[in-house]
């Protein structure tokens, strides 16, 4: 966690902004947030020499000029993103939303055994997992924010949709539980597991990835969906459902994990790599993967 005073003053400087924005037409709000995050970014400099170093290295020949277009574009969604979280209706915000392969879902909670739904940092993530919420029992894994004022706001806003939210570091236990009570159980996949994770591949490069999604799904022998939120370039969302992974076959060792562990990932890569200017490029997927496990 942040210092206390910084944390506070953060948090009053976002509260004067929430509460005096309110009254304003949601369009408005949305233009507001992408320009103070693109000015953030590319003027103040937050967090651009990470993003600038990843899209170096995953896409080296693109032009110095494409790769500062993508990232204008995260900065933008990220914006855009966190006025419909904050600001927005939700019931209208489910009005512009497409889905394609819904009827992946079904079929793995047909099973009747949970679902893992595999997930990622695009578009708006939030808006997805009320969307799935709404229409099956859901719970969520996150990761404390770094400002506990705002990390109590947000998990109260979240609370108040019928998430049920387990913070990362307590979950085992608890997503079993879910599971066995027939829960969805939604995990980002695309963070940094640091020594705690295994040697995968990711966008091209190893990278460590955190192995709860295969070794739960391996334990609990539960069907893997991999769900991944885009923006449309007419501002609407799509919400995509990949085929069922089982984890027949998997043994929970580490190179069985790894490979399920890559196969799900490839999935959820694919779409970064068609809409790049909608993931989070400011997160340091890559740093210090050699502290991780390494397969053999």
């Amino acid at each position: 966690m942040k210092k206390p005073i910084q944390s506070k003053i953060e948090y009053i400087l976002f509260l004067i902004f929430y509460h005096s924005t309110r009254i304003w037409p949601l369009p408005v709000i949305k233009f507001v947030a992408a320009q103070v995050m693109i000015f953030g970014g590319m003027v103040l400099g937050i967090r651009k020499h990470t993003a600038m170093k990843n899209l170096q290295m995953v896409y080296p020949d693109l032009s110095a000029k494409d790769r500062k277009k993508i990232l204008i574009g995260m900065y933008k969604e990220m914006g855009v993103s966190s006025a419909e979280v904050y600001f927005g209706d939700f019931n209208k915000l489910y009005e512009d939303v497409e889905v394609e392969g819904w009827e992946n879902l079904e079929k793995a909670i047909a099973m009747d055994k949970g679902v893992i739904i595999a997930s990622c940092h695009t578009g708006n993530w939030e808006l997805a997992g009320r969307y799935i919420n709404r229409r099956h029992k859901l719970s969520v894994i996150y990761k404390k924010l770094r400002n506990r004022y705002l990390n109590d706001f947000t998990y109260n806003m979240r609370d108040a949709e019928g998430l049920i939210m387990i913070e990362h570091k307590k979950a085992l236990r608890q997503i079993i539980k879910l599971l066995k009570e027939k829960y969805i159980v939604t995990i980002m996949i695309d963070q940094n597991g640091r020594k705690n994770g295994v040697i995968t591949n990711f966008l091209g490069h190893p990278a460590s990835t955190y192995v709860g999604t295969a070794k739960i799904a391996i334990k609990t022998q539960t069907p893997i969906v991999s769900a991944i939120a885009i923006r449309l370039p007419n501002g609407k969302h799509k919400f995509f459902f990949e085929e069922m992974i089982l984890p027949e076959g998997y043994k929970n060792n580490l190179q069985d994990i790894k490979e399920l562990t890559e196969r799900v990932s490839a999935q959820i890569e694919k779409y970064i790599l068609q809409y790049p200017e909608q993931w989070f490029w400011v997160h340091r997927r890559w740093r210090g993967y050699k502290k991780a496990r390494k397969a053999v």
